[in-house]
C-alpha cells in the first residue's frame, strides 16, 4: 500500500554506525539517522582519549551503564504576534516572544548481551515537553516525568531476540523527542500531529539477517500508560539496511483507540527513508497514512516530509525541511485543512556537545487557522527561533 521507505526509531541514545568502506564512520541515532554535529562529536568513540591507568570515573560510578543527558532552551518570535502567546501547531516550541525552557533529560541504559542477558533503560525528563507529551494520558500524567522505563532480556532465539517490557517511545516517525538528536529544532507536523509519542506494553526485536530486523509490539494504545479501553494495540516493523548508507523499513500500527464501548479501529502506516549520501550530505523522508473509524465515522489523515542536511563545516550544518499534512476530517488539528510548512535550520557547534540553532519556519494552511493578534486568524504564520542545545554522553 505504501512505497517502501524506512522507519526511523524514536529518540534513542546516540551510537555510531559505519558508513561505506571508503568513508569514515558517521555518528547516528539508533535508527541510523546522522546526528547533528555537536552531538556527533560528543558521541564519537574516536574522540575519547585512551583510558588512563586509573579506572574511568564514569565506570567507577556507573559501571557498564551508559549515561546521557540533554537540555534545551529557546527564544522564538511569531510575526502574527498572537495574543495568547502560543505558536499554533507547535508542540515543544509553543511559547512566543519569551525565553522558554523546553526539556531536561537524563537517561541510563544497560544493553543486554550474550554474557549479560538482562538490561534496562530509563529516561527521566522534566519541563514543558514532558507535560505536553503526557497531556492526554488517562493516568492524569502519573508517569509524565518518565519518558521511557523498561526492562530488557536478550533471549537465545535465532540471532538474539531482545524483549522489552515497560514504557517506551513510539516506533513511528522520523524524529525523536529530544531536540539534540533532531536535525531541526522545531518538530515536524507529522511528529506533532500524525502519530503517537509513546506506548506502554511489550516489544520484541529479532534480527533475521545481517541487514533485516523484525520488531513486534503489543501495547495499551496511543499515549496510554493507563488504557482507555479493554482492547490492545499491535504494531509491526520490518527494517532493512539495503546499503551501508541506506536503511529501508516499514511500520504498521493498529487497534481500537476509542473509549470502552466505542466500536472502531485505527490504522497507521509510517515510512521513513534515511540515506547518508556522503559524510557531508544526508537525506531523509517520512510518510504517514492514518485512518480511524469510531462508531461508523471515519477520519483520514496523511502527510509527507522531506529533509536534507548539509555539513558545511565541522562546526556548521544547514537543514531545510518541507512537508505537507492533510487533515481531511480535522482528526488531528480539529479543523479540516491541508497544512504546509518549510523550515530552515542553521546549527552552529560552540564546543563539543553544545550548539546554537537559528531557525526560520513558515506554516500555511487552506483555512484561516493561525492566531493573529487579538481575535483574528490568518492562513499562515512565520516564526524565527534561537535555540540552545546541549548533549552529554558517557564514554
Amino acid at each position: 500500500m505504501l512505497t517502501l521507505c524506512v522507519l526511523a526509531a524514536s529518540g534513542a541514545a546516540a551510537q555510531t554506525v559505519p558508513a561505506d568502506g571508503t568513508s569514515p564512520p558517521v555518528a547516528t541515532t539508533a535508527a541510523g539517522t546522522p546526528l547533528p554535529p555537536a552531538v556527533a562529536e560528543a558521541a564519537q568513540p574516536g574522540d575519547v582519549p585512551a583510558p588512563p591507568s586509573s579506572p574511568n570515573p564514569w565506570q567507577k560510578v556507573f559501571g557498564p551503564v551508559k549515561v546521557s543527558s540533554t537540555v534545551d532552551t529557546y527564544y522564538e518570535y511569531n510575526g502574527n504576534d498572537p495574543a495568547s502567546g502560543q505558536n499554533i501547531l507547535r508542540n515543544f516550541d509553543e511559547k512566543n516572544d519569551e525565553f522558554a525552557f523546553s526539556y531536561f533529560e537524563v537517561a541510563f541504559d544497560l544493553v543486554p548481551t550474550e554474557t549479560r542477558r538482562l538490561g534496562f533503560r530509563a529516561d527521566i525528563g522534566f519541563g514543558p515537553t514532558a507535560t505536553w507529551v503526557n497531556s492526554v494520558d488517562p493516568d492524569d500524567g502519573a508517569l509524565k516525568y518518565v519518558q521511557q522505563a523498561y526492562v530488557s532480556v536478550l533471549a537465545p532465539v535465532g540471532r538474539g531476540m531482545q524483549i522489552d517490557a515497560g514504557k517506551f517511545n513510539t516506533p513511528i516517525g522520523a524524529e525523536p523527542t529530544e531536540t539534540a538528536y533532531n536535525w531541526n529544532y522545531s518538530r515536524s507536523l507529522l511528529f506533532a500531529w500524525a502519530a503517537p509519542y509513546y506506548h506502554l506494553g511489550v516489544r520484541a526485536a529479532l534480527p533475521v539477517s545481517d541487514t533485516v530486523t523484525v520488531t513486534g509490539y503489543l501495547v495499551n494504545g496511543w499515549n496510554n500508560a493507563k488504557d482507555n479501553n479493554s482492547a490492545k494495540t499491535g504494531a509491526a516493523v520490518v527494517s532493512w539496511k539495503a546499503l551501508p548508507s541506506l536503511t529501508i523499513s516499514q511500520a504498521w500500527m493498529g487497534g481500537p483507540e476509542g473509549p470502552n464501548g466505542a466500536v472502531g479501529w485505527r490504522n497507521l502506516y509510517d515510512t521513513v527513508a534515511t540515506w547518508t549520501v556522503s559524510p557531508k550530505v544526508s537525506l531523509m523522508a517520512n510518510m504517514d497514512i492514518g485512518r480511524d473509524t469510531v462508531n461508523g465515522q471515519t477520519a483520514a489523515w496523511h502527510g509527507v516530509a522531506g529533509y536534507a542536511r548539509f555539513s558545511i563545516l565541522p562546526s556548521w550544518a544547514i537543514t531545510p525541511r518541507f512537508e505537507i499534512f492533510e487533515d481531511r476530517d480535522g482528526f488531528a488539528t480539529g479543523t479540516a485543512q491541508t497544512i504546509r510548512e518549510i523550515t530552515l535550520t542553521s546549527e552552529h557547534t560552540l564546543v563539543k556537545g553544545l550548539s546554537i540553532r537559528v531557525e526560520y519556519r513558515r506554516d500555511w494552511s487552506t483555512a484561516d487557522f493561525f492566531e493573529y493578534k487579538t481575535d483574528q486568524f490568518r492562513p499562515q504564520q512565520n516564526t524565527i527561533l534561537l535555540g540552545f542545545v546541549y548533549a552529554l554522553a558517557s564514554p
